[in-house]
């Protein structure tokens, strides 16, 4: 007996996909992006509002000194980082569609869905510049109301 094996030829590519396989990539990595990115809003913000009230959430002060570290080595990087992963998911998304020689409508819809992490990048960082200004006004008033001497660092940026 003779064996026959179907040969699927894929256009011009290894990396080539079909409708199917990015419509599943597509889904995937929007639901990822949007996990990653609300996971980080939150986190961002609960570091923005204990600087800002100077308290933990269980209502324990937190002393100046360590508002300003928080600032420096929590909430800057944090914001940084979801800012950078808002813009590298668009461009993910952006750049999915060369994978396939599928139609247009597919590539829309791929732009269309690039929308999401690019408008959270945009949030990240603009609305990210009025949450510096609401926590460096916030650091100067703690500041002023510290006693003379009990603060060690107080350069902000």
């Amino acid at each position: 007996m003779q064996r026959v094996e179907r040969v699927t030829q894929r256009p011009n590519s290894a990396l080539a996909m079909d409708s199917l396989q990015l419509s599943l990539v597509l889904v995937a990595s929007v639901w990822a992006a949007m996990n990653t990115l609300i996971a980080g809003y939150t986190a961002v913000n609960a570091t923005r509002d204990r600087i800002v009230t100077g308290r933990t959430d269980e209502g324990i002060p937190l002393s100046p000194a360590h508002r300003r570290a928080m600032y420096r080595n929590d909430w800057v990087p944090l914001k940084a980082a979801l800012s950078a992963v808002s813009l590298a998911f668009a461009g993910f998304l952006i750049f999915l569609p060369t994978l396939t020689h599928e139609g247009p409508a597919l590539r829309v819809v791929c732009y269309v869905a690039a929308l999401l992490p690019l408008g959270g990048f945009l949030g990240f960082f603009v609305l990210g510049l009025s949450d510096r200004r609401l926590i460096l006004d916030a650091l100067a008033r703690s500041d002023a109301d510290e006693p003379a001497g009990r603060g060690a660092d107080r350069s902000l940026d």
